[in-house]
């Protein structure tokens, strides 16, 4: 089964070589547009809608696991709040530098401690109420909460929060955080007065569109803010998401045209939808769409070994995972080959496969002759993660690592490893999305969410203290040989094994117009428009 399936994509991706899309053809690429002016993350010139009108139509993979802003676990969900809210600050979806959104400036005390938000005027929720000062800070603490687990960890150095008058909002630190505005960029911004549940129920922000309903299984439906911040925006007056899990039929609804977007790829598609005319969108040219990556249960025998868990990742052919996907897939195994400028050459490198040294590491570790890794489970997100589980597990094989496959829907792999049953696995397959900084390209796979998935921590206390140390170093010479470092002992003790960068572009109809996909995976709909 698995030769016929393997053969089978090699047959595809021989055809998809004749077809004019992706990483070779920009004029099918996001990246080959113009940069964009003013108006939204995307930018319009002059801030003007060439059309306005239509209901956008978003093919989705699932369900989303919550709308709440701060409880949700998925990528489907995070596309939808970022319609309903808004953040204190943005990425620029060209160059990704951090820039103002609902605070127009900011400025930081000498020594670091202090941080003072200047808000916007006239900022409006959906209720026609005014954003202030206190709402800020009520969502900050929100954010805070401990079940609010993307950004609570990020925002343990806050010592108070205060609302100084109605458009001033003042962060005092206990001591100084690099990455203060890159963890603002995910507290999305509520009402002061409601719980975090009851936000979750009637989601209510300052964003480009306004919540309507949410049919079960089926849709979310938002419609356009007429009193949204930013004049002139959104182009289009309805913005539906439809949970269409089947690839499939997603590519089957994006040709026919009951959708307009896929919100992730559809590599298996990929083919059928450039031979039908539609638009592969990419991030700007040198931003992949994250990381595909196996976590390792480091609580767990074999994988408590470090030559384990070398043994594995040499045994790895990322090359020969790239061309399985048809290309679509950056060789690398340090997540921070993704950012040159903080990249370290001497930290060591998996990218070219050693069978021979895997054996050695195996026998080194006392299985010679090979050894039962136990589970590998992969989230089942789609084509591309059902190949790279079967790809993993064979040529694991190789090296001498037995393992069991066992494909999972997205809540049952959440729960088995970030949720309550957390732990309940050897090792997991999938991917993730750090934003594009050099710290969170090391936050993001080996702490953050991952701290305790992993259970790294408990061998390697040292990374995850000098990961802390290094978001209050002063100098940027200490700063940059504490990356290096981190470098070093992550790519030694391959916790987690990077298998590659995400190339995945997003299929979309032609008349969609000013989409440019987020390196997160995120999708910005506030500046497109519908030319039709």
């Amino acid at each position: 089964m698995r030769a016929r399936l393997l053969w089978g994509i090699v047959i595809l991706g021989v055809c998809l070589l004749a077809i004019p899309y992706g990483l070779g053809h920009d004029a099918n690429r996001a990246d080959a547009a113009p940069a964009p002016l003013v108006g939204g993350p995307a930018g319009l010139p002059g801030g003007q809608c060439p059309k306005r009108g239509g209901n956008l139509i978003v093919g989705q993979s699932g369900e989303p696991t919550s709308i709440n802003p701060h409880r949700f676990g998925d990528q489907n969900a995070r596309n939808i709040i970022i319609a309903i809210f808004s953040t204190l600050v943005e990425h620029d979806l060209q160059t990704y530098a951090i820039r103002p959104s609902l605070a127009q400036s900011w400025s930081v005390s000498r020594d670091g401690l202090d941080w003072t938000f200047r808000l916007r005027a006239n900022v409006k929720f959906h209720d026609g109420s005014d954003l202030d000062a206190d709402d800020v800070k009520a969502s900050i603490e929100r954010a805070m909460e401990p079940a609010s687990g993307r950004t609570a960890p990020l925002l343990t150095r806050i010592k108070s929060l205060e609302a100084k008058d109605a458009l001033t909002f003042v962060i005092r630190l206990s001591q100084p955080d690099r990455i203060l505005l890159s963890t603002l960029l995910d507290v999305y911004i509520g009402p002061a007065g409601v719980t975090t549940e009851r936000l979750g129920e009637a989601p209510m922000g300052t964003g480009p569109f306004k919540f309507v309903r949410w049919d079960r299984n089926m849709q979310v439906v938002l419609e356009r803010h007429p009193d949204y911040w930013r004049k002139g925006l959104p182009c289009v007056d309805r913005l539906t998401f439809r949970t269409i899990p089947e690839e499939s039929v997603r590519s089957q609804q994006l040709r026919g045209g009951q959708i307009h977007v896929s919100s992730s790829g559809l590599l298996g598609e990929m083919g059928t939808l450039a031979s039908a005319g539609l638009i592969l969108h990419a991030p700007p040219r040198g931003f992949n769409l994250g990381l595909y990556n196996v976590h390792t249960n480091t609580r767990r025998e074999p994988w408590r070994r470090q030559e384990v868990r070398q043994a594995l990742s040499l045994a790895v052919d990322r090359e020969a995972v790239s061309r399985a996907l048809f290309g679509f897939v950056q060789v690398l195994s340090n997540p921070m080959e993704a950012n040159k400028r903080f990249f370290s050459p001497q930290a060591a490198s998996y990218n070219k496969r050693d069978l021979d040294q895997a054996k050695q590491l195996l026998a080194a570790a006392g299985f010679s002759g090979g050894v039962d890794g136990g589970e590998a489970i992969v989230c089942g997100l789609g084509f591309q993660f059902n190949i790279l589980g079967q790809l993993v597990q064979s040529q694991a094989a190789e090296a001498g690592i037995r393992l069991r496959l066992t494909i999972l829907d997205v809540g049952t792999y959440v729960a088995r490893t970030l949720g309550g049953r957390r732990g309940e696995y050897d090792i997991a397959v999938c991917a993730m999305v750090p934003k594009p900084d050099e710290y969170d390209l090391l936050n993001h796979p080996y702490a953050k969410l991952f701290t305790q998935t992993l259970g790294w921590i408990d061998q390697r206390r040292e990374f995850y203290d000098l990961l802390d140390a290094a978001r209050s170093m002063p100098g940027d010479s200490a700063y940059r040989q504490a990356i290096t470092e981190l470098q070093r002992m992550a790519m030694e003790g391959q916790a987690e094994i990077i298998v590659g960068g995400r190339l995945d572009p997003t299929p979309a109809r032609p008349f969609v117009k000013n989409f440019i996909p987020h390196t997160q995976g995120n999708t910005f709909f506030e500046a497109v428009w519908l030319d039709r």
